[in-house]
């Protein structure tokens, strides 16, 4: 179990001194456009496995598809690093580092990150592709970096060494417009929380591999997609694995109008559900994080795939946090919630000087919503 019991954002992107305190099973960020509710989520991505260069490129490239126009790789991690009007985001200074701490039962309590950027010069091809130092080549450019370095704080009581003492683990993380992604972390690190995030985007394009259904297969969770899928579409009759040749694999749905049809061919909120239900065996006793928590799902459909995301949360023991612009959203996943989790509702409003956060629990928000009809987001 890796469940938090609080979470404080210090300093991330455009959050400060933001604090959720007291997070339920199942949580749910509102708030105005630009309040921050993404930024939450990825700063607890982050949090949970900090030492993870893919996680911090992940992180900043996940925001648009395809990244930014004429933004580069060094520009979009620059913009996980707080910063303020009148700051230059090449010199860094303290208040420019990333600082997230937590409690509860995850084995990580804080995170520190901060940056240097810098330019080397590099030798490339003609294609573009940089070289090897041995390799003489016709031209040389400046080429923008950037090292990140982490520290993340943790306790490892079952280490004998540390006998519970406060253990800090450090990885620099160097990234350059040019050059390769950086090699992958050393062994023996602190252990990551399971964690995923879901974005509006990741069911058109976080590729809907078989790896993942074998997944859901070998966590038993298999007849309770295709329970879910079938409300979506009653003729769908099985999903399976399909080897159209020696080197591929697809998913395959039998269906009975169609035959048998590749997942990807059909509508984005089936495959919303497919995203979310793949997800879950990667997040058991962690986090799952879904943006836009309503997205490619028809208001009619919420309450039954949300009762249905609320069970398998509490059956693997996944702590969910969720954004959400919909006040069906809300409603459908305090319904789902109501008898089986705690539930936990965060508005978030940004001043000049921080974030500010009012915390709503169960019995909160069923009054405002069903007594009083008033709007919490």
């Amino acid at each position: 179990m890796a469940h938090l019991d609080e979470f404080f954002i210090q300093r991330f992107r455009g959050l400060r001194d933001l604090k959720l305190e007291k997070p339920g099973q199942v949580n749910l960020l509102v708030g105005n456009n630009n309040s921050g509710k993404t930024s939450v989520l990825e700063a607890l991505s982050l949090f949970c496995d900090p030492l993870n260069w893919r996680k911090w490129y992940n992180i900043s490239s996940q925001r648009e598809l395809p990244p930014l126009v004429g933004s580069s790789r060094v520009d979009r991690l620059l913009w996980l690093f707080p910063s303020t009007i009148g700051d230059s985001i090449d010199l860094p200074t303290e208040k420019n580092r990333i600082l997230l701490s937590a409690s509860g039962d995850s084995p990580i309590e804080k995170v520190s990150a901060s940056y240097e950027k810098f330019s080397e010069i590099v030798g490339v091809s003609r294609s573009g592709v940089k070289l090897d130092e041995n390799v003489v080549d016709e031209r040389e450019i400046e080429v923008d970096s950037i090292k990140i370095n982490v520290l993340a704080f943790t306790k490892f009581i079952q280490l004998a060494m540390f006998e519970g003492q406060d253990a800090s683990f450090q990885e620099e993380i160097t990234f350059s417009d040019r050059s390769p992604f950086p090699p992958n972390r050393q062994k023996n690190r602190v252990p990551p929380v399971p964690s995923q995030i879901v974005t509006p985007f990741s069911h058109r394009t976080g590729g809907l591999t078989s790896q993942l259904w074998s997944e859901v297969v070998e966590a038993d969770l298999k007849q309770e997609t295709i329970n879910l899928l079938r409300f979506f579409d009653p003729a769908i009759e099985d999903v399976d694995i399909i080897l159209p040749s020696e080197r591929s694999q697809i998913l395959s749905i039998k269906h009975k109008k169609l035959g048998r049809a590749p997942l990807s061919t059909f509508g984005d909120g089936l495959r919303r559900v497919f995203t979310l239900a793949t997800s879950i065996p990667r997040v058991k006793n962690g986090l799952l994080l879904i943006d836009e928590l309503e997205t490619a799902i028809h208001t009619t459909a919420l309450e039954k795939t949300f009762s249905w995301l609320v069970n398998v949360c509490v059956s693997n023991n996944v702590q969910l946090f969720a954004t959400t612009h919909s006040l069906e959203a809300v409603d459908a996943i305090l319904d789902a919630a109501r008898d089986q989790t705690d539930f936990v509702a965060y508005r978030l409003q940004q001043d000049e000087e921080r974030t500010n956060v009012v915390r709503f629990d169960k019995e909160t928000v069923v009054r405002l919503r069903e007594e009083l009809g008033m709007e919490i987001r």
